[in-house]
Parts: C-alpha cells; sequence; structure tokens
C-alpha cells in the first residue's frame, strides 16, 4: 500500500467530487443562517468585536446544531488549516495541532471569505500529504501531535478524512435544508416542486414578475421529478428549459421530448456529470423509441 498516495486519493476524491461543487453558489445569507434557535455560529465576541466560533469546553452533552459558517470555518481553520501549518509548515515551534497561533486571523463574516479560506486550508494540508513518504507515515507524530503523539501520520490523515467527510455532509445537509426553507418562500417553486400545475399556473398569473422570475432550472428540477403538467405548464409560459430535455428522455416521456424539442431544446447538449446528450440518457435507461428520436437522421 502506498499511504500517501492512496489516502490522499481518498480526499481528493471526495473533495473534487462529492463535497467542493455542492459549495458553489454559497450566499452569505445561506453562510450564516440559523436554522433552529439556539445554533451554533459565528458571533462578534473576540477582541474589537472579531468574530468567533460558538463553542463550549468540555462540550455540552447535546451539542447544538450549527450553522454553515461555523462547519465551513471548523473545517478550513481547525480540521485542515491548523493541523498543515503544525506539520509542514512549523511555526511557532512550540505549538501543537490544536494551538490557534496556527491560524490567528478571524474566521470571514461572508460566503466569499470563507471558501477562500476553505480552499487555501486545503490547499496547504493536500500539497504537505502529497509530499510524505510511507516512512513518514507510519512515522509518530511527535510533541505537534498534543495527546496523540504517539500515534502516526498515517492515522492523523485517516481522521483529517474523516472529519472532512462527516462535516461536508452536515454542510451539504444544510444546503438542501436552506433551498426548501427558501422553496417554500416562492410559490411558483413550491408549487412547481409538488407536483401542482394548476398551482403553478396561478402562481405566474398573481406574481408581478412572471415568467421572468422563475428561476433557470425549475423546468429540469420539475422534470427530474416526473412532474410532467408542470413541466408542460412552465413550458408553455416560457420558462427556461435547459436540462429537461434530459430527464425527459430518461424517464421515456416521448411526448414531453417532443414538446421540448419544439420549444428549442437542443438535443446535441450533454450534461456535465456523463457526458452524454439526451439520446444517451434516453438509450442508456431503455427507452429506444425516444433515443430514436433525439437522434439525427442523415438525408
Amino acid at each position: 500500500m502506498t499511504w500517501s498516495a492512496d489516502l490522499l486519493d481518498q480526499l481528493e476524491f471526495y473533495w473534487g467530487f462529492h463535497f467542493r461543487p455542492r459549495l458553489a453558489g454559497l450566499t452569505d445569507d445561506e453562510y450564516r443562517w440559523e436554522p433552529v434557535e439556539g445554533a451554533w455560529s459565528l458571533r462578534p465576541t473576540g477582541p474589537g468585536g472579531a468574530l468567533e466560533l460558538e463553542q463550549l469546553q468540555p462540550e455540552p452533552p447535546v451539542p447544538p446544531v450549527t450553522t454553515i459558517a461555523w462547519r465551513v470555518v471548523h473545517v478550513g481553520r481547525d480540521v485542515l488549516g491548523k493541523r498543515a501549518r503544525a506539520f509542514f509548515d512549523p511555526a511557532p515551534a512550540d505549538a501543537d495541532m490544536y494551538d490557534d497561533r496556527h491560524w490567528p486571523a478571524a474566521p470571514p463574516g461572508d460566503a466569499v471569505g470563507a471558501l477562500a479560506l476553505l480552499d487555501e486550508a486545503y490547499g496547504l494540508w493536500r500539497s504537505g500529504v502529497a509530499g510524505l513518504d510511507d516512512e513518514a507515515m507510519l512515522r509518530p507524530l511527535g510533541p505537534r501531535g498534543g495527546p496523540y503523539a504517539a500515534d502516526s501520520m498515517a492515522k492523523l490523515v485517516l481522521h483529517v478524512n474523516r472529519e472532512v467527510m462527516a462535516h461536508g455532509a452536515e454542510i451539504c445537509l444544510l444546503r438542501d435544508l436552506y433551498r426548501a426553507y427558501a422553496d417554500r418562500r416562492d410559490p411558483v417553486v413550491a408549487a412547481a416542486l409538488r407536483g401542482d400545475a394548476a398551482g403553478v399556473t396561478a402562481a405566474l398569473r398573481a406574481g408581478s414578475a412572471g415568467v421572468d422570475g422563475v428561476r433557470p432550472t425549475l423546468v429540469a428540477e420539475a422534470a427530474g421529478l416526473h412532474h410532467w403538467d408542470v413541466v408542460r405548464a412552465l413550458v408553455a409560459a416560457g420558462a427556461p428549459i435547459d436540462g429537461a430535455l434530459h430527464y425527459a428522455a430518461g424517464a421515456g416521456e416521448l411526448e414531453v421530448v417532443t414538446l421540448l424539442i419544439e420549444h428549442g431544446a437542443d438535443v446535441a447538449a450533454k450534461d456535465d456529470t456523463f457526458g452524454l446528450d439526451a439520446a444517451g440518457w434516453a438509450g442508456y435507461f431503455g427507452h429506444p423509441d425516444v433515443a430514436a428520436r433525439l437522434t439525427p437522421t442523415s438525408t
């Protein structure tokens, strides 16, 4: 086993495929959103009103729910950043991997700054681990490991991987909950996602923005949920249809596929995940008739 390569590959795959792309579009409101009363977040309790993570030592028996801000800063600064500087940029010399002097800057109060912190810390940790050989991986942490001085670097890397994955999953769940919270406040979106085509039409008529206010992915989202009457209602209203064709094709909905093509859907467009066009989705999910409809014929 090549410790550094295999363990780093585990983290890199999770970071690049599962976690970091899910943070695209993070807003300040979402970053600081408190899903329940009493949630731990960033508070201006530091020197001069600097932001700090809410936390207590010892930890309460049932820790409070934390915000995205809390989790992102914890992962970036505490899980990755401090440890990267403790072992790969060892200054100050008398500080173990928990010492705040490794990352003295106050946590960022905005989403852009938080993602920059996360990316910087990940880059430092990743490059440090990439430079370790198997012998270094099996070497004890020593004084910089604090109470875990006798543990190997490999054990720490495994722990960091677990921490990033666990907190990353929690951050992604909080994003899902925030989206659901925001969706309920938009009558068009709320009706579309529950499959209420009549409600979609009524909400569009009642809203001042009309179809111009519909989010660009809503038709594709409705298609992904197989809410075909909602798709028809949104298409009839002139909503953007990008991405919907793949889902209709994959579900074998020939009539909806035809409707989307008639309204300008690009049959040659490929999805970002698998690199397939809509005909490819139809073929993969066992709908040859739909695939044939989507395949250009030569003359």
